[in-house]
């Protein structure tokens, strides 16, 4: 029995971010935060990675992800692109 069926989509999906980084060829930017969208705390978890001006990544349970990034001004919010 494989240990990956116990990690999480974010961490999966984050293992593949680091694979391709390592290839030059990573979609997702620099230093963003992997969450769980399933997660309780995942609201918390985006508003603590807008508020450090690092991008999100938003991966559902069947692996799909979403990338939000910060938008910089007088009212810092976070944008789906």
């Amino acid at each position: 029995m494989s240990t990956d069926s116990n990690r999480s989509p974010a961490a999966k999906v984050m293992d593949e971010a680091i694979n391709l980084a390592v290839e030059g060829r990573s979609p997702y930017p620099e230093k963003a935060a992997f969450i769980d969208a399933d997660t309780p705390q995942a609201g918390h978890e985006i508003q603590r990675a807008a508020d450090e001006g690092r991008s999100v990544v938003l991966v559902a349970a069947d692996g799909s992800s979403r990338v939000l990034k910060p938008v910089t001004g007088p009212r810092s919010s976070v944008h789906l692109i």
